[in-house]
C-alpha cells in the first residue's frame, strides 16, 4: 500500500509542479515604426509612455540579436533608437531579440521577398492594386488611430489581417509560407521568454501588421496570459507596481 502510495505522488509531482508555476504575462505592443513620426495620437513619445504604462519586466523586440549590442541608425524601425533603447538603459528591462541571427535570418526572409518581387513581374497590374489598397488600408487606419489603445485594437488587428489574408491569395504560397515562418520564429522567442519569466509581465514589441497573428496564437499558448493591450492602454494610470525578482540582466 505504501509502495502504490509513493507510485502515484511520483506520477502526481510533475502537475503539481506546473500548477505552481504562475504563467508569464503577455502583451502585445504594436509599433508603427517610421509612422509614428506621422500620427500625432501615437507619437515616438506616446510610445514610450505606453510601454512604461504596460510596467514590463521582460521586453521582445523586433530586432536581431547584434542590434541589442550594436544599436545601428533604423530607418524604418525608428522606434528603437529614440524609444526603446533609452527606456532598456533607463529600466534595466531583461530583453529578448526576436529576429534569428545569419543565416536564419537570410533563410527565412530572402524566399520571402523574393515571392513578392515575383508577383510584381508576373502580374504588374495586380500587383499596383494591392499597392494602392494598402496605401488606402493605411490612410483610413491613420484616420481610425485616434489613440494608442487604437493601434492594439480588434478593429485594427482585423483590417491588418484582412490585408494579409488578401495579399497571400494574390502573390501565392511563396508568401504565405513566409509570413508564416517569420511570424512563427517570433511566437518561439517569445514562449521561450515565457517559459524563463514565469509570473513575469512580458511586453512584445513588435511592428502592428504581426499583432493580430501572435495574439491569436498566444491566446491558445501553454504557460501564457495573453493581457489586452488596449484595455490596458484605455485604464487610468495606475502606480507602478514592484514586481518581485527584477534585476539588472544582461540582454538574452
Amino acid at each position: 500500500m505504501f509502495r502504490r502510495f509513493l507510485l502515484v505522488l511520483v506520477m502526481a509531482l510533475p502537475a503539481l509542479v506546473t500548477a505552481k508555476t504562475p504563467p508569464a504575462q503577455v502583451a502585445v505592443l504594436a509599433t508603427l515604426h517610421q509612422l509614428h513620426a506621422t500620427t500625432p495620437a501615437y507619437s515616438f513619445e506616446m510610445l514610450g509612455q505606453a510601454i512604461e504604462r504596460l510596467q514590463p519586466d521582460v521586453l521582445c523586440v523586433e530586432l536581431q540579436p547584434a542590434d541589442l549590442q550594436q544599436r545601428p541608425a533604423e530607418a524604418a524601425k525608428q522606434e528603437y533608437p529614440r524609444v526603446v533603447y533609452p527606456l532598456i538603459d533607463r529600466h534595466h528591462y531583461r530583453v529578448y531579440a526576436m529576429e534569428p541571427a545569419e543565416p536564419a535570418y537570410s533563410d527565412i526572409l530572402t524566399p520571402y521577398i523574393q515571392a513578392g518581387q515575383d508577383f510584381s513581374v508576373r502580374e504588374p497590374e495586380q500587383a499596383e492594386a494591392f499597392s494602392r489598397y494598402s496605401d488606402g488600408a493605411y490612410i483610413g487606419l491613420q484616420t481610425y488611430w485616434t489613440s494608442p489603445a487604437r493601434v492594439n485594437d480588434a478593429v485594427t488587428d482585423s483590417v491588418l489581417r484582412a490585408k494579409h489574408e488578401l495579399q497571400q491569395a494574390l502573390v501565392g504560397d511563396g508568401e504565405r509560407a513566409g509570413w508564416e515562418r517569420w511570424n512563427r520564429q517570433f511566437l518561439g522567442v517569445i514562449l521561450q521568454a515565457a517559459k524563463e519569466n514565469p509570473g513575469k509581465r512580458i511586453v512584445v514589441i513588435v511592428g502592428a501588421e504581426h499583432g493580430y497573428w501572435l495574439r491569436g496564437h498566444l491566446a491558445q499558448a501553454a504557460g501564457v496570459q495573453l493581457l489586452d493591450t488596449a484595455e490596458l492602454l484605455r485604464a487610468p494610470v495606475a502606480k507602478p507596481v514592484q514586481r518581485a525578482g527584477r534585476d539588472d540582466v544582461p540582454v538574452t
